[in-house]
């Protein structure tokens, strides 16, 4: 099966002069190996402020500090009190690097009585940072109080400006790393959804630099794209918030159903949207292929490849079970007459059990399917899932921007999928190699 129903001409086919472009090509390489090769990574405390709390975060602890609006305060840890006292901050060591975590700050008077209660959910940073998978690591925080969500996430390099959406609505624009919102129902589930654009990075990998130099060449002979398309990353974010009255609930309250073991199932579909696709390689055999004739639809049997992934916890493990597809691709001659079909190879679809402990289960899938009717690029993505024992999940991925790619969630009992990632395609070429990817994250806060 292919997901890739495309093929691609030499240079010298497209009347380039190779020894001129072989020889600009080693040299753009080697320069910006040059100037990576003297940059370093560097780790540092997070902070960010915002008006309800101040936080810092390092790869084993957090420290929060709110407003001193009280005379008592408390602080939970999921359900575990951490805090009782008069001081209006608090640090938490020996955490658990690269990991999410949700805290309760309850304001009270002297008689103990809860004045005001915020609920705060933000991570650790990482050990070691995935240049790959920039949204996997990257902390965000979301901070709710009554009348008011609150988003804060590390700066994004090469980022200046993020567009933000509020279930599927644009909202606004903000230059800097949060959007707070103050006109919400505490009565409604929220998800928001930051979107961003950059050009692919010259950083400190030397794979980045040589990726960007790439890109910006390829592009310059995709007929019909750009050279600057096929040099920009596509970014979204997005954060789904359930219930603001549910969240504020006190603890004792918010212990019904919190740890009981879950079992979900995740769904990546990847899928050509046109009814007929035109070979560009004019050479070739096979000047048309059969699509999809599809939009988004998490049960339609039509597709280039599917996978399955079913995660049942149990108290302290979980067991893990996939299922992988590929669609039949089929080519047709100018008239319409079929030619020949074929179904690739889904030995380079592979899914991880990468660890299941008291706190989290994560899984790890990566994908890599061509054509097997031509010789084309494959389609490439991988996806990192972690499912939290409190229900809370945190999904990351990367994909080549072609062709459409859809993913979903549901429980078992549920009869609706919920849409976590859904990306048009933006043109076949955009799944070669050195062409920039479409970075996405999903992520809960409503336990």
């Amino acid at each position: 099966m292919l997901m890739t129903h495309f093929s691609f001409p030499r240079l010298k086919q497209c009347g380039v002069k190779i020894t001129t472009r072989q020889s600009l090509l080693t040299l753009g390489i080697a320069g910006l190996a040059y100037l990576v090769s003297h940059k370093r990574l560097h780790r540092a405390v997070i902070k960010t402020t915002s008006l309800m709390c101040k936080i810092e975060r390092k790869e084993d602890a957090i420290k929060l500090v709110w407003p001193n609006e009280a005379q008592f305060y408390r602080v939970f840890r999921g359900v575990q009190p951490i805090y009782s006292g008069p001081e209006p901050y608090v640090t938490e060591e020996g955490l658990t690097a690269g990991t999410i975590y949700t805290y309760t700050i309850e304001s009270m008077d002297e008689a103990r009585h809860v004045l005001n209660r915020m609920k705060i959910q933000t991570s650790t940073t990482a050990e070691n940072k995935k240049e790959d998978n920039i949204l996997l690591d990257l902390v965000f925080t979301t901070i709710v109080a009554k009348g008011q969500i609150s988003l804060e996430w590390e700066p994004i390099k090469g980022i200046e400006r993020y567009i933000i959406y509020r279930n599927g609505v644009k909202v606004g624009k903000v230059n800097g790393c949060s959007f707070s919102d103050g006109s919400i129902s505490e009565n409604q589930e929220y998800t928001y959804t930051i979107k961003a654009r950059r050009p692919l990075p010259r950083s400190e990998q030397e794979t980045y630099a040589v990726k960007s130099f790439l890109a910006s060449i390829v592009g310059a002979f995709k007929k019909g794209s750009s050279q600057e398309q096929a040099a920009i990353e596509e970014i979204t974010n997005t954060k789904r918030v359930g219930h603001v009255q549910q969240l504020l609930q006190s603890i004792d309250e918010s212990l019904v159903d919190r740890m009981n073991p879950r079992y979900w199932q995740l769904r990546y579909t990847t899928f050509l949207s046109e009814e007929w696709l035109k070979n560009p390689n004019l050479a070739s055999k096979v000047p048309y292929f059969k699509g999809d004739d599809r939009g988004f639809d998490p049960e339609s049997s039509r597709y280039r490849t599917r996978v399955d992934m079913m995660i049942r916890e149990t108290e302290k493990d979980a067991e893990i079970d996939f299922s992988k597809a590929v669609g039949k691709s089929e080519a047709y001659d100018k008239d319409g007459v079929f030619l020949e079909e074929g179904v690739a190879s889904d030995e380079d679809i592979v899914v991880k059990h990468i660890l299941s402990n008291k706190e989290k289960t994560t899984i790890q899938l990566t994908h890599s399917v061509g054509n097997p009717i031509i010789l084309s690029p494959a389609v490439d993505y991988k996806v990192i899932g972690t499912f939290y024992r409190n229900g809370e999940i945190n999904l990351a991925g990367y994909h080549d921007q072609a062709p459409h790619h859809e993913v979903y969630l549901k429980e078992a009992d549920d009869t609706e999928w919920q849409p976590l990632h859904q990306a048009k395609s933006k043109g076949l070429e955009m799944m070669a190699r050195p062409t920039a990817n479409h970075l996405w994250r999903f992520s809960t806060f409503t336990q």
